[in-house]
């Protein structure tokens, strides 16, 4: 009986040292979860629980740099389409600008800064 007293005691050392162990890499986990989370960019909207599961399945890490790496494609594409209709609305007003350019010149009133300030702005599009 005693032997298998001893037997239990040493089971139960070893399994209050593992849970120790488990909860110092619980701690350690939880930082490095915490780092996961602040380098994920909020504009993104991951949902809750992603970093848990992208740490707790290694093809969960493939799922949320390839998320991500996709939002980021969907992001730069969507600012370059904003920068292409800006660019094209602004050349569309300086050309509006510039046909009105002789109405100004024709004018009796004192539109002449103004007449030079459309042809400056012409001319830095026209480069």
């Amino acid at each position: 009986m005693t032997v298998e007293v001893k037997r239990l005691r040493c089971a139960v050392a070893d399994l209050i040292g593992e849970n120790e162990r488990l909860k110092e890499e619980n701690e350690m986990l939880s930082g490095e979860l915490a780092a996961i989370r602040d380098m994920l960019p909020d504009e993104y909207g991951f949902e809750e629980g992603t970093v848990e599961y992208a740490v707790g399945y290694p093809e969960g890490v493939k799922d949320l740099v390839r998320q991500t790496v996709e939002r980021m494609q969907l992001l730069v594409d969507h600012n370059w389409y904003l920068y292409d209709e800006a660019e094209r609305y602004s050349y569309e007003l300086v050309d509006m600008l510039v046909k009105c350019l002789p109405a100004l010149d024709e004018s009796k009133t004192d539109y002449s800064e103004l007449s030079k300030e459309i042809r400056a702005i012409n001319a830095s599009f026209s480069v």
